[in-house]
């Protein structure tokens, strides 16, 4: 406003007009006019009775004006009305929050078990036979499998589920947020989690699960059989020497003979043959001519296109101290001349056996665990 006279006389006016009409919102609207129109207190001129002119700043106006602006841009905001209380789900609708929550966890924790079963069954039997990785460092790879196949394939169970065309629970925003809704769809979560994933457990039903664990143990005992075949014999100055494993659910006594240069698993019954002897009594036979024992089984010979002469067995317990339950059998073949009386195996070799068969008994313990 420039001092004038006339710029008092409009300021005047507009306030006398918004008071009149009794409103507040033209009473700001008249205020926030003034307010930009000028910026300080406002400088006024009147008559005096003898006519002549003084001049005033009048401060009243500026003040209301602020006042009523300050008014307007910093009084606390009312506070909004309460919304009312959503009305609670009936059961129906409860029971369809907590399929709609079960059904997609039912897929994906079938899928999630399913793949890593089989991925972990797979890098078992063959990262672990190679590598020797235990059972469950396979799983745990297994695991990894199944966690990029849900992620991965996570939008199929979705579409799958759409599909279904699953009746809607028709609840509000606010009856979705309300606790029990909430404790229901977790619940309907979980328990389609849980049976997804034994479910995709079934699995094990069809599967060898202890095949990995035969494969291990197999490679491991294929070393035992590659050392004493191929080293033990010198001990004792044979020709051959044969381990036997004893296989307890079928009664038989197993093993990997040289067969035209090839190694090949041969089975006999624990009933028969001097090995067979030896695993049932636990005890050590030392023989000079197998042919004029009884229990001698040729059968072997005419397999392998060899004859037996000597034949000495020592039982493979496994408890320390060579006591405990007969495990295996450790066999010398053909004690190899040196002189002329020195056609079967002594005493000496029979103490140098034993030590051998406590050897490959802690081996086989370990191999076990």
């Amino acid at each position: 406003f420039s001092n004038s006279t006339h710029s008092q006389s409009y300021v005047q006016k507009m306030i006398r007009s918004c008071q009149s009409l009794n409103g507040i919102g033209a009473f700001h609207r008249a205020t926030n006019t003034a307010s930009s129109l000028r910026s300080g207190p406002v400088t006024c001129f009147r008559k005096k009775a003898n006519g002549s002119t003084q001049r005033y700043t009048n401060y009243a106006t500026h003040d209301r004006l602020n006042s009523h602006r300050n008014q307007r841009f910093f009084s606390t905001p009312a506070r909004e009305k309460p919304t009312a209380t959503p009305l609670d789900p009936t059961r129906e609708q409860l029971r369809l929050v907590a399929l709609h929550a079960a059904i997609p966890m039912f897929g994906f924790g079938f899928m999630d078990n399913l793949v890593m079963i089989q991925a972990g069954e797979a890098i078992d039997m063959s990262l672990g036979v190679t590598f020797g990785l235990s059972t469950m460092t396979a799983a745990g790879f297994g695991q990894c499998v199944s966690d990029v196949a849900g992620n991965t394939c996570g939008g199929v169970v979705s579409a799958i589920v759409a599909k279904m065309s699953l009746p809607h629970h028709g609840l509000t925003p606010d009856q979705l947020g309300l606790q029990n809704v909430r404790l229901t769809r977790t619940m309907g979560g979980c328990v389609g989690v849980v049976i997804g994933c034994l479910m995709g457990m079934t699995c094990l039903l069809f599967m060898d699960t202890t095949k990995a664990e035969r494969a291990k143990k197999s490679k491991e005992l294929t070393s035992i059989f590659g050392s004493i075949m191929e080293d033990s014999h010198k001990l004792v100055n044979a020709e051959r020497a044969t381990l036997w494993m004893l296989d307890e659910t079928k009664d038989e006594l197993w093993s990997r003979v040289s067969v035209h240069n090839d190694l090949r698993d041969v089975r006999v019954t624990i009933n028969s043959g001097i090995a067979g002897a030896c695993a049932r009594t636990g005890k050590l036979i030392n023989i000079c001519d197998a042919y004029s024992d009884d229990r001698f089984d040729p059968e072997i010979d005419t397999l392998t296109g060899y004859h037996t002469k000597s034949i000495i067995c020592i039982p493979i317990k496994e408890g320390e101290h060579n006591s405990g339950k007969v495990i295996g059998v450790i066999q010398m073949i053909n004690k190899k001349e040196k002189g002329k009386n020195e056609k079967f195996f002594t005493e000496n070799d029979e103490k140098l056996l034993t030590m051998l068969g406590l050897h490959v008994a802690a081996f086989t313990r370990i191999v076990g665990n």
